[in-house]
């Protein structure tokens, strides 16, 4: 030991003695150690260690009872240790020179005892400590085993309630085993703390003491570890097992909430499927205020929706959730009924307010249709005519119809859009046909507006029936007065053909009959409307005006035809009366003188038929005049062969006077032959008294031709008619006269023969021939002036006709004529009136010239042509006038033909212009949707030619353009502003469009040229390609046949002599290529480079 006085010197260390103490398995050996003045107690030996504390709790708990033990046995050598101390002290008061040495030996021994006493009970308490951590740990244990057993049954539940008691469980484990496992934790720390602290503490630190905390913080961590493994793994298991429980949980709770959700949408939508929209507005209105709660209550459910939604996407987002599946169908089907619930609440807000606006319409139609009720009550009491009800009751139906219609509308527009068998618009049906049978019912009660409309029908058709009878009638006739009328070769032929003009004229007459039927019924009533009387009249006029130039042309054709038939007849009578009397003069022989009686009878029966004769030929004579008036007044080429039947007519004519003086000749010969027979002296009687006769009767002759002789030419025609009529009952006489003269001539040389004192006469004679040769003469020249002036004034008659019509046509200046066709037929007749008049008016004016020159004659120096030369000045006048008139109107219509044809002509050019461009248009699809392969080089040269023709036509066709142009400048210049300027304008419209198409073309011809040599160079640029890989592959074949060095060198100077100058010249042709692809094609042009076998191969 060592003195505290002397640290510095070192002693020796001695054990003194040493004392053991076991209680079970528990061993302490204390030693005695002195060293110098110290002594100490030092623990020797511990078994087990110190800090050990086993390995489970019933180890613990055994070493804790084996040191309870230890440490009784060794409180029982405290009193031996305690009086071991009181001897020291002892010694030490005997020893006072080493009373510091025994002190010290004292205190250090003392203090050693604690400090061992302490010791043993800090193992104690680590024993102690130790027991409560396996304590805890077991507890762990058991808890981890508990929720293993937990973990590992499976747990079943029926509901969310019993999963949600579950999920309590799981909560439960996890929380007793955090705090197990936070407890033991605590308590291992606690627990290591003080084997920390107990192994640093004390004088009797060893290795054997760390060795031991070590083995006991081993111990420690282990099982801690161990536990918390398995801790961990449960925790794991659980967390997930929660999780999925969890999951089941939400999806369960969601269900719940979606099955809620499901059945009031579900419901609902039930609800607005089959809820009425009402029956009446009160009960629309009801159900508006019921669907905005409705509404207002849905967003509510539309929230549980969006959160339902919003739960499902987390649900689904979730890693651990498999049945996806199922989630996402229900998630579907919600998707679906949202939006059909949604869908049919817009629905129904927008059929209940179409509802609410048809039911607002119902309650006013049945508002107006209770006025019009009332109304139609009224009128029937007042008896208005039918015209007036009819108009009342228009207004009163329309009325109806306007009030009605917007509700009928919106509810067959309502019923449309629903179901037309749903419940909900059975309200609405019902409505409809309360309405509909209201208005039936009223309709019914006024219904004068349909019989007034029936009747107006009726008699429209009725005038329209009639039009289109004068029509089909006048389409009819038309083609047979369009041809030259032939008057036919013999009686017969004639007769037929005026049959068929006299049927015609029935015709046209029965066609008169009912256009008149159709102005009267027009005019007479009155239940036309305005239009409707301005279109039919229009057209009741134009067919009149057909018409009329029908009835005409039938007229002017039937009088020709009839005075030629009548002529061909009288013809026909006159020469069966010419041979019978020939035969009769020829061949009858006079009868004796004493044969009185019937040579009497013979004699007069002879007369009679001389007079008949003489009537029927001057009868004939007169007809065939009056045709050849007839067909001078007709127009030019009315009459086939007009010529020829002149010629015809005045032979014949001919024929028959010559015929008349031929039996003249006989009769007179007959005569003389019946007076031989008599006695000289009887015959010289009967020459006196008949000398006597006849020069009276030529005196009384001069008397009778008065009236002609003071004719004024210039009178009316009906007296110069009556003065023909009468000249014309005269020629008989006066053919008789003639004949008579005659005979008195012949007679007298035959008297003088037989020795009859005729000279005693022949003064008287003479005075007789010279009288009749004068009245001769004024008689051929009175009827010369007579037919003249009668064919004068009837031609002026016709002319003043004609000229009234046309000034009429004058009066009314043409309208400006929208058809072409329409207005060339206008001007056809125009012309033709125009030349008919011109016709008679020349003639009329060559007429009367005759007749005044006629009148320079001697023998008609009494007759007044005064009158008749101013009415030549005068018709002269007017014809200058009308031509001139007539040549305005015509102008007039040919500026309205023109116009037309310019229309029609734009038009035209329009059409081809639009077919050009139509064509030209489907030429450059289908070319364009060819594919590659098919728009090759001999393709694209025929569509070149293709597009030239094209080219071609729109140069005619602005050739075409610019005529039509310049016709329409020049030929237009009087016509209105307005018309011309839209023309002009349509003009220049389609040459603008023109123009621009013919750039169209222009570019598509150019783009087309530039293709074609484009294909063309890369056609070369391929040839170049192929005939150069060949020469490769030949080089390259030859190169590997050479055996020298110098002919691989020959080969490769012929390679670049032949083949690389040529290369540069195809790159710069392919650079042409490429910025001719690149101006034709853009972008498009780099599949092209880059198909150029150059650019692969010899470029590279």
């Amino acid at each position: 030991m060592s003195s505290r006085g002397s640290p510095g010197v070192e002693f020796s260390t001695t054990t003194v003695s040493s004392v053991a103490v076991q209680a079970g398995d528990s061993k302490i050996v204390i030693a005695v150690v002195k060293c110098g003045k110290w002594v100490q107690l030092q623990l020797a030996e511990s078994q087990p260690n110190l800090l050990e504390i086993g390995s489970s709790q019933d180890e613990t708990k055994k070493l804790l009872h084996d040191h309870e033990l230890l440490l009784a046995k060794l409180k029982a050598l405290e009193d031996q240790v305690w009086e071991l101390l009181q001897e020291a002290d002892k010694t030490a008061e005997e020893n006072k020179d080493q009373s510091q040495v025994y002190d010290a030996m004292a205190n250090t021994l003392g203090e050693a005892w604690t400090a061992l006493v302490s010791m043993l009970e800090k193992r104690r308490e680590l024993l102690r400590l130790t027991s409560e951590f396996f304590e805890n740990a077991l507890e762990f244990a058991i808890k981890i085993d508990q929720a293993e057993d937990f973990l590992r049954n499976t747990q079943e539940f029926e509901s969310a309630e019993s999963l949600k008691s579950l999920l309590q469980l799981h909560e439960n484990h996890t929380k007793e085993l955090l705090e197990r496992s936070l407890a033991l934790l605590n308590k291992s720390q606690q627990l290591t703390d003080f084997i920390e602290k107990f192994k640093c503490d004390g004088p009797n630190v060893n290795s054997e003491l760390i060795q031991g905390a070590h083995n006991s913080c081993l111990k420690i961590d282990s099982l801690l570890e161990l536990l918390q493994d398995r801790r961990r793994q449960l925790d794991k298991g659980l967390k997930q097992q929660q999780q999925e429980l969890g999951q089941v949980l939400k999806i369960c709770q969601w269900d719940q909430q979606e099955n809620q959700v499901t059945c009031w949408f579900q419901k609902t939508i039930k609800d607005l499927q089959e809820q009425s929209l009402g029956s009446s507005l009160s009960d629309n209105e009801e159900l508006i205020c019921k669907h905005e709660e409705l509404i207002i209550k849905a967003k509510e459910w539309n929230s549980a929706v969006e959160k339902l939604k919003s739960d499902a996407l987390g649900i689904l987002l979730s890693k651990d959730y498999v049945e996806k599946e199922h989630l996402q169908l229900s998630n579907q089907k919600l998707d679906q009924l949202q939006g059909e619930f949604g869908r049919l609440m817009v629905e129904r807000k927008t059929w209940l307010k179409k509802a609410n606006v048809f039911f607002n319409s119902a309650n006013k139609a049945f508002d107006v249709l209770g006025r019009v009720e009332a109304y139609l009550k009224l009128l029937k009491s007042e008896g208005l005519s039918l015209p007036v009800l009819a108009a009342r009751h228009e207004e009163l139906h329309r009325e109806i119809k306007d009030c009605t219609a917007d509700a009928l509308q919106e509810g067959q527009a309502l019923i449309s859009q629903v179901d037309s068998c749903s419940s909900q618009i059975t309200g609405v049906h019902e409505m409809m046909g309360c309405i509909q049978r209201r208005v039936d019912h009223l309709t019914k009660q006024c219904s004068a507006h349909k019989e007034f409309a029936l009747k107006k029908q009726q008699l429209t058709a009725s005038v329209e029936g009639h039009l289109k009878k004068v029509e089909t009638s006048i389409q009819k006739i038309s083609p047979v007065l369009s041809n030259a009328m032939d008057v036919g070769s013999s009686l017969s032929e004639s007769g037929k053909i005026l049959s068929k003009y006299l049927e015609l004229d029935i015709q046209a007459k029965e066609t008169a009959q009912e256009l008149e039927a159709a102005t009267k019924l027009m005019t007479e009533k009155n239940e036309f409307e305005p239009d409707e009387v301005a279109l039919l009249s229009s057209k009741a006029k134009w067919l009149e005006e057909e018409l009329k130039i029908l009835g005409r042309s039938i007229s002017s054709r039937s009088q020709v035809l009839q005075t030629y038939v009548a002529f061909l007849k009288s013809s026909e009578e006159l020469e069966e009366q010419c041979q019978s009397l020939k035969e009769f003069y020829q061949t009858e022989i006079p009868r004796k003188e004493e044969d009185d009686a019937e040579s009497k009878r013979q004699f007069d029966s002879a007369e009679k038929q001389w007079q008949l004769f003489l009537n029927r030929s001057f009868l004939t004579q007169d007809l065939g005049l009056e045709f050849l008036n007839l067909i001078n007044m007709a127009k030019k080429n009315e009459i086939l062969n007009v010529k020829n039947e002149v010629y015809f007519m005045e032979n014949t004519m001919e024929s028959q006077k010559a015929e008349r003086e031929e039996l003249s000749h006989l009769r007179m010969t007959w005569q003389l032959k019946a007076t031989a027979s008599k006695p000289v002296k009887q015959q010289w009687g009967a020459f006196k008294e008949q000398l006597r006769k006849t020069t009276y009767n030529l005196k009384l002759l001069q008397e009778a031709l008065m009236p002609v002789s003071a004719l004024d030419l210039g009178g009316s025609l009906q007296t110069i008619l009556g003065l023909q009529k009468k000249w014309s009952e005269m020629k008989p006489h006066l053919q008789q006269l003639n004949v008579e003269v005659q005979y008195i001539v012949k007679e007298s040389e035959e008297l003088t023969g037989k020795g009859a004192p005729v000279k005693e006469k022949s003064q008287q004679l003479k005075e007789l021939i010279h009288l009749h040769q004068k009245q001769q003469e004024r008689i051929q020249d009175y009827e010369d002036i007579l037919y003249k002036v009668v064919q004068f004034h009837q031609v002026k008659e016709k002319l003043g006709h004609l000229i009234k019509s046309r000034e009429m046509e004058f009066l009314e200046q043409p309208k400006e004529l929208e058809d072409g066709h329409e207005a060339q037929v206008q001007l056809s007749r125009s012309q033709e009136k125009q030349a008919h008049i011109e016709q008679l008016h020349k003639l009329a004016l060559s007429l009367g010239v005759d007749v005044i020159s006629s009148v320079q004659r001697p023998n008609c120096s009494n007759i007044s042509a005064k009158n008749l030369q101013q009415q030549l000045d005068v018709l002269e006048g007017d014809g200058v006038n009308l031509r001139a008139k007539a040549e305005e109107y015509e102008r007039t219509l040919i500026r309205c033909l023109e116009y037309c044809t310019t229309r029609d002509n734009i038009n035209e050019l329009k059409e081809s212009f639009k077919d050009i461009k139509k064509k030209f248009n489907n030429l450059k699809f289908n070319y364009t949707k060819k594919n590659e392969k098919a728009r090759n080089l001999k393709a694209l040269k025929y569509q070149i030619q293709q597009v030239d023709v094209y080219a071609e036509k729109i140069q005619a066709l602005k050739m075409k353009m610019g005529k039509v142009e310049n016709k329409t400048s020049y030929s237009l210049l009087n016509y209105p502003n307005n018309k011309v300027n839209v023309l002009l304008e349509t003009m220049k419209d389609l040459q603008k469009h023109v123009d621009e198409f013919e750039k169209v073309v222009t570019d598509y011809k150019m783009n087309l040229d530039l293709t074609e040599h484009l294909q063309e160079m890369i056609e070369e640029c391929h040839f170049w390609y192929e005939d150069a890989s060949a020469t490769v592959v030949r080089v390259g074949k030859y190169s590997t046949e050479c055996k020298t060095k110098e002919a691989v060198e020959i080969l490769h100077q012929q390679f670049n002599k032949y083949i690389m100058p040529s290369v540069p010249q195809q790159e710069e042709r392919i650079q042409e290529i490429s910025d001719l692809a690149q101006r034709l094609y853009g972008e498009v042009f780099l599949k092209i480079s880059s198909n150029l076998p150059l650019n692969k191969s010899i470029a590279t």
